[in-house]
């Protein structure tokens, strides 16, 4: 995992370096930057996978944040001996080009390509890791928009999940290269169920790292997690006397490691002291996006503490399997339409989120249920298996009754931001300040982000 720039243009390298700083939270292993001409990619290192410094440069250049889940398997192909995904995405690369490489690549990745002719972005299908760039005097990127604001960019666009940008000589296309494959429809339980469990069972496994963390509410999603991973420690994190506070610690003991439930019960001033770092960290003052970043900061920041740099959520299930309330009342023609664009919105919705606030403790968050196989699976599981006598995700459940105890499989789900009691709790911070009620809220949140800027 790592943090990426990049500027085509005037003064590039020393950009750049700007860029670079903003973002070293991503990176504390260490730093480099290629420059040829008035081009320049930069990178700053979190080592996770290998020893390899970025970016890699020889004919071509590479900088790279992500994870390639089957790199070995490649590099085996390609006939090279390496420990790292980067070097091996570079001779994936250089061998066969960008287009194709990023065919065989399972994994979420963004990384930028130069080739001394044109420049280009690539972002996983599912949008798992962020990438945003500009165009105007100067074309630039950056993992994080707060990198290309730190250079005086004001616009800023979205690199699209599944998606090849490419630049040169001042002009932009950009193109989907890849995107979930569709497939026979499941409609029958049992066999949805069986392999639907086998399919996450392998996305956790090749999620899992030692040592590893998961972030845990108890829920079903969590505690599958938790369940097929139970070496990790698990980070649960709520106001005290939130509703969250029991239902760890029950979830915990039914999966038996509730010796491993590292309990974070906020006091409200740590949340007041927080909320600029999270609103600077996700770049946005809107009270239900810091609300349900707050528990997630706090659990990468506990698992840095305690030395974990890699932690499992279960952030993608509800689009996939219908887990919000809102699915309850459609159809099932459109429960399967509202499903697939809300995958298709989730990286801009929650990943991009997830993504900011746990690298702002130098953690990686990986998403078993993004995984490829998962998605293009959940795709094909019929939607009347999702909602089954209004019991949501009714075909998850019955994936994971394999491995889990009942009173966690059958489990309702609370919204995050209100079971933790975070945002009532930065309600009240809000009203000690002077204002007063919902808006009130958003004017205050509004102003801590105004301060950072």
């Amino acid at each position: 995992m790592c943090g990426i720039a990049g500027v085509e243009g005037k003064d590039a390298q020393n950009s750049v370096q700007k860029m670079l700083e903003v973002i070293m939270h991503r990176g504390p292993d260490g730093s480099g930057i290629f420059s040829e001409g008035n081009v320049a990619l930069g990178n700053v290192l979190l080592k996770i996978t290998g020893e390899k410094s970025q970016p890699i440069s020889n004919d071509g250049a590479l900088t790279y944040n992500g994870e390639i889940y089957n790199f070995k398997d490649v590099s085996k192909a390609l006939n090279i001996t390496t420990d790292s995904d980067s070097e091996t995405l570079f001779a994936l690369i250089s061998l066969k080009g960008i287009e194709a490489a990023i065919q065989e690549l399972d994994g979420d990745y963004a990384f930028a390509y130069y080739d001394k002719q044109k420049l280009y972005l690539a972002r996983d299908p599912a949008g798992v890791k962020p990438l945003f760039y500009a165009s105007g005097d100067i074309f630039s990127f950056a993992s994080e928009k707060k990198a290309l604001a730190a250079i005086g960019i004001k616009e800023v666009h979205t690199l699209r999940p599944g998606h090849l940008l490419t630049y040169s000589s001042g002009i932009i296309s950009e193109k989907k290269v890849i995107s979930f494959q569709e497939g026979e429809r499941i409609n029958d339980e049992k066999t949805a169920s069986t392999i639907l469990f086998k399919a996450i069972e392998e996305a956790v496994k090749k999620r899992d790292y030692k040592p590893c963390a998961i972030a845990f509410s108890g829920g079903l999603d969590s505690s599958l997690i938790a369940a097929l991973c139970n070496n990790s420690d698990l980070y649960s994190v709520g106001m005290a006397g939130s509703h969250d506070i029991p239902q760890t610690i029950k979830a915990a003991k039914l999966l038996g490691i509730a010796d491993q439930l590292h309990l974070h019960e906020l006091e409200i001033n740590e949340v007041e002291s927080a909320l600029p770092i999270v609103i600077r960290a996700i770049g946005s003052s809107d009270p239900m996006m810091v609300s349900i970043a707050m528990p997630l900061y706090f659990a990468s920041r506990d698992a840095n503490s305690d030395r974990i740099r890699v932690m499992l959520s279960g952030q993608g299930a509800d689009e996939l399997f219908a887990g919000y309330k809102r699915y309850e009342s459609l159809s099932c023609g459109e429960l399967e339409i509202a499903l697939e664009k809300d995958l298709g919105n989730i990286a801009e919705n929650n990943l991009e989120r997830d993504d900011t606030v746990t690298m702002a403790n130098s953690v990686e968050l990986r998403v078993p249920y993004l995984d490829r196989k998962v998605v293009e699976l959940a795709l094909r599981i019929a939607p009347e298996l999702k909602i089954h006598n209004r019991i949501r995700k009714y075909i998850l459940r019955l994936a994971a009754k394999k491995i889990l105890p009942d009173g966690l499989v059958w489990k309702e789900k609370k919204a995050a931001q209100y079971s933790s009691g975070i945002f009532s709790a930065m309600e009240k911070i809000a009203r000690k300040n002077g204002y007063e009620g919902r808006q009130g809220l958003r004017n205050y949140l509004r102003e801590l982000m105004n301060e950072e800027k």
